[in-house]
């Protein structure tokens, strides 16, 4: 009986840590990306949007789909990265990964990022 209460609290442990893991490897991507020149300049939708990207519960977002500049000048980039659809193994994954990169107008600089609202942050997520 041990054994198996055992087993079953480890594989628990070991979902809720793949779990987060996901969301948590997506930000440190965003993180890493802040100081560097941003890739695109301009709006473009994914080939494949729309489409199944992972199992059949993640379909591919819509790509880059606005650029617009805040009061300060710099250029917002809105993205949309991925859908998870709600037969998702975690319910707190479902909704959309909307997220923006800050740019500095200048000199194309990644200055901050963020979720837009309309989404889900636990929606933005890397895949083993």
């Amino acid at each position: 009986m041990k054994l198996t209460r055992l087993i079953a609290v480890s594989i628990g442990f070991v979902l809720l840590c793949s779990c987060a893991a996901g969301h948590e490897d997506f930000n440190s991507f965003r993180n890493k990306d802040i100081g560097t020149v941003i890739a695109f300049k301009d709006v473009f939708k994914f080939e494949n949007a729309g489409e199944l990207k992972r199992a059949d519960f993640v379909i591919t977002g819509q790509g880059l789909t606005h650029i617009r500049k805040d009061e300060k000048g710099n250029l917002i980039y809105h993205f949309s990265d991925q859908e998870v659809l709600s037969n998702a193994p975690e319910k707190e994954w479902v909704g959309k990964c909307l997220f923006y990169y800050v740019v500095d107008a200048k000199t194309d600089i990644i200055k901050a990022w963020g979720f837009n609202e309309g989404g889900n942050p636990l929606s933005c997520r890397t895949w083993p």
